[in-house]
């Protein structure tokens, strides 16, 4: 490993080894299972070697079936309606993103429509996640702006 310590034993929080649990995961590459650890670079001067919220969750962010990661992503569009996510069809969910281009473009012009998606880049996520929005956004709807962050 990377850091040379026995990593079946207890690792202390000040030492080199030391990761949270959020900064494992077992995934599978090549068809094999693989313990991933992503930690965070600490001779960043950003952020004094420390990790963010979001970056130092990067690792239990991976799909894994061992660990149950996959058990938090979506399988179906949800919607923001009666105060609450709620489950709803694939129909609908694009005539609604449908609706609200029109309205922004209709109501200003295709400069103000802007699009928020996210990137897990650094844990080898890429777009994958988000291929289908981009082929959407960018594809068909030819949108020129866009907000990218890792959540």
């Amino acid at each position: 490993n990377w850091s040379g310590a026995d990593l079946s034993k207890q690792q202390g929080a000040e030492t080199e080894a030391w990761y949270a649990p959020s900064m494992y995961n077992i995934v599978r590459q090549d068809g094999r299972p693989v313990h991933l650890v992503i930690k965070p670079d600490t001779a960043c001067v950003v952020n004094s070697g420390l990790g963010s919220i979001r970056g130092a969750r990067m690792a239990e962010n991976r799909r894994s079936d061992v660990t149950g990661t996959q058990q938090q992503r979506l399988t179906e569009p949800m919607v923001w309606r009666y105060g609450t996510w709620q489950p709803t069809s694939w129909d609908d969910a694009l005539d609604l993103v449908a609706r609200v281009t029109a309205r922004v473009i209709d109501k200003d012009n295709e400069d103000d429509l802007f699009v928020s998606m996210f990137d897990h880049g650094g844990s080898a996520g890429g777009y994958e996640n988000t291929w289908g929005t981009g082929k959407l956004y960018f594809g068909s709807m030819k949108v020129k702006h866009c907000r990218i962050h890792n959540r």
